[in-house]
């Protein structure tokens, strides 16, 4: 207290009370004004970020949820654009199901793992217009009126087609249908068929409410005629009431009090936006959540203090003399000077020394900071995370930028990055670590013809002089022009980086040559394949997988194209499995993970090798069951003799397929189904012969089953040595002589 009177007179004094006065106002109207403008910032915020929360919702429930369906739908009609094409779909379009019952349970069979693939699928349903009869994953209906959906199937013809519709089914589940027309996308012509599929709205709710980041966080969506079809939590009558008011006035953003007293801020998406023609709406309560606003009232008042202590502060500074001791200086210099590492010592005479090196750290700090930016303005300026970055104007003028990807398998990218720095550099580049297993190199190149050739060069070389214990693969981009573009050329190395599949890790692949590969998958006869299996047959299974492989390599395929082929294989695989039974040797929902690998070396052998384990199995556990096939069909073949027999009649009265017969028929009698039928038939016309000597050849020879009598002469010489009245001459006299 006895130092106020000194100040009382001074200019310290009268500084301090004038600016405290000063701050005190102007620092209240700011804070005021702020504080105001902080309740519109609240609702403004909740309503941007509720339109991003509503697009994401958009996007997920359109774009993920519901997009696998109509994807895999579209992919199960797609074959019925092709009008040679046999599968059971098309077939039974064309000729109904009469006579295709195989293909009908077939079909039924293909729908039912279509559900069973899909979470969330409640029904798949075909509806045949020839024939007038439908197909669902369990039943068959010759006539629509006995399936529970015969409503809706009496007005199909209505039904828009390629977009979600929501309805109630007859067990009282609500769904979203969608339905498209077969044969598929060709609306010039008269459907012949629908294929329609129905989602569980409870799988939808479920799904959208995990996305809400709060479970006060209420997601609504109307359909295009303005009705409530889904809710992520218990339905709210009054917030309902509340978002079709403001839907029908054009309110996108609406503040209300609920009855409990809380505030909740209404959203909407115009369905505009929205490819069903649906509105989505939230309902967002305030206080359900920490806002950058509600921070912001808070931050105000604390500002608010401390400028005031700060200016109270300054104030006193001011009006002190400018001569603090210099110890006062070191002490502020001490915590940079202990991050040195020389020491300087501390005297009288080289205070200042002190403070020069303390700075020249700093500097030095200041330099290394500076490469860190421009270290990750150039990964930033590949990545395309941001534009008009300041790296950009230290960029060569006058030249194409090609963007290379390096995927490290060993070593480390900033150890890559110290070797390829030493190495002598035949072209202009830069290299960008991305990650510790990820770089990026950007090469300055003339516009010559042969850019890639000389880039691919550089990296082979590159890859020879750097060592063994740093392996990495690398994919080139396409050149572009300007400096803005690069993040183009870097994403277009990254789809090529992809070709490692076909290639290898650590190929060197080139977009420009990827871009020219043939998009064509091909088609393969896995009904072979299939047989194979069937039988047992582990060279043949091997043979048909080469014939793939090399089908695959007889030219450059795009990667997906040999995806699309692999994934025909393999769904013709776990086709195999659930026809056998074999899901305890391999078990379904783990199969497709399996077969999957790094390359398409890795994944052909995994393939190789479950086929084997299968065609062994098949083998060492069959041959009962084979027997008993083939004795069933022996005696079809002795009580038929006189008609026409062949492997596609013998394929349908043993469901399986002609190929597969054949080799059962010659495992288990030891000689050809050609051969046996004809041996049968001759050792009963040669009974015959002596038993009916009355009878004529010609009758003879059309009850074993031959209409030709001059063919069914040369047959029974061929094999008795001599004709068959020569037969009955001299074997007859014999029986008859007994």
């Amino acid at each position: 207290m006895r130092l106020l009177p000194k100040y009382r007179n001074t200019f310290f004094t009268r500084l301090i009370l004038s600016y405290t006065l000063l701050a005190g106002i102007l620092i209240g109207l700011a804070g005021g004004y702020l504080y105001s403008q902080a309740g519109k910032m609240m609702v403004d915020e909740i309503a941007r970020d509720s339109q991003v929360r509503l697009v994401t919702a958009k996007d997920y429930v359109e774009n993920t949820l519901l997009r696998k369906f109509e994807e895999n739908l579209q992919s199960t009609a797609l074959s019925t654009v092709f009008i040679q094409s046999s599968n059971n779909l098309n077939t039974l379009l064309d000729n109904g199901w009469e006579g295709n019952a195989t293909r009908l349970a077939l079909l039924s069979q293909d729908l039912r793992l279509f559900v069973f693939a899909n979470e969330g699928a409640y029904n798949m349903t075909v509806y045949f217009n020839n024939g007038d009869f439908a197909v669902d994953r369990d039943f068959f209906y010759m006539n629509p009126e006995n399936s529970t959906d015969s409503a809706f199937l009496r007005q199909i013809g209505q039904t828009a087609s390629n977009r979600w519709i929501t309805r109630t089914l007859q067990d009282g589940e609500q769904v979203l249908t969608y339905v498209v027309h077969l044969p598929y996308n060709t609306p010039q012509a008269d459907p012949k068929g629908y294929l329609f599929v129905d989602v569980e709205l409870e799988y939808i709710k479920q799904s959208a409410a995990k996305i809400m980041s709060s479970p006060l966080e209420r997601l609504y969506i109307f359909n295009n005629m303005g009705a409530l079809i889904v809710q992520t939590a218990e339905e709210n009558q009054e917030d309902v009431h509340n978002l079709q008011n403001a839907i029908g006035a054009g309110e996108n953003v609406k503040e209300v009090t609920e009855s409990k007293g809380g505030k909740t801020v209404l959203s909407y998406l115009d369905r505009a936006n929205s490819d069903n023609g649906w509105t989505y709406a939230i309902a967002r309560p305030v206080n359900s959540f920490v806002l950058s606003s509600a921070q912001f009232k808070t931050k105000i008042f604390i500002s608010c203090g401390l400028v005031l202590l700060l200016g109270l502060f300054i104030s006193y500074m001011i009006s002190k003399r400018f001569n603090l001791p210099m110890k006062k200086l070191l002490s502020l210099v001490q915590p940079v000077r202990s991050l040195n590492q020389g020491n300087v010592a501390i005297s009288p005479s080289n205070e200042y020394a002190i403070i020069g090196n303390a700075l020249s750290f700093m500097g030095q700090k200041i330099v290394t900071l500076e490469s860190r930016v421009k270290t990750n303005e150039m990964k930033n300026l590949v990545l395309g995370a941001s534009l008009g970055l300041e790296s950009l104007d230290g960029l060569p003028k006058n030249c194409h930028f090609i963007a290379a990807h390096i995927r490290l398998i060993e070593g480390y990218s900033d150890k890559l990055k110290q070797r390829y720095e030493d190495i002598k550099q035949n072209v202009r580049s830069e290299f960008v670590c991305l990650n510790s297993k990820e770089a990026a190199i950007i090469f300055f190149a003339s516009t010559g013809k042969k850019e890639d050739e000389t880039i691919t060069e550089h990296l082979q070389q590159m890859k020879e002089e750097i060592g063994q214990d740093i392996r990495f693969g690398a994919a080139v981009g396409t050149s572009v022009q300007s400096a803005q573009e690069i993040p183009i050329s870097y994403q277009m190395a990254q789809q090529a980086l992809r070709y490692h599949f076909l290639y290898g890790a650590e190929a060197v692949v080139l977009h420009s040559e990827i871009a020219s590969f043939d998009r064509e998958p091909g088609l393969f006869a896995f009904d072979v394949y299939k047989n194979a299996l069937k039988a047992g047959d582990v060279n043949g299974a091997d043979r048909f997988i080469d014939d793939f492989v090399a089908f695959l390599g007889e030219r450059h395929r795009q990667l997906e194209a040999v995806e699309l082929a692999l994934l025909q294989f393999a769904t013709n695989l776990y086709q195999i499995v659930i026809e056998l039974d074999l899901q305890k040797l391999v078990p379904p929902s783990n199969l497709f993970d399996e077969l999957k690998k790094e390359t398409l070396t890795e994944t052909i052998e995994s393939i190789r090798k479950l086929s084997g384990r299968i065609a062994v199995h098949v083998h060492e556990t069959g041959n009962h069951a084979h027997a008993e096939v083939i004795l069933k069909l022996k005696n079809y073949i002795d009580e038929h003799l006189h008609e026409d027999l062949s492997l596609n009649l013998l394929s349908e009265v043993a469901s399986l397929a002609p190929a597969y017969i054949s080799t059962l028929f010659g495992e288990v009698m030891k000689e050809s189904f050609t051969e046996y039928v004809t041996r049968t038939r001759l050792e009963k016309a040669a009974r015959l012969l002596c038993e009916e000597p009355r009878m004529p050849v010609s009758e003879i020879a059309a009850r074993v089953g031959y209409r030709n009598p001059q063919y069914f002469h040369n047959k029974f010489k061929t094999r008795y040595g001599i004709t068959p009245v020569q037969y009955r001459n001299t074997n007859g006299s014999a029986a008859l002589a007994n």
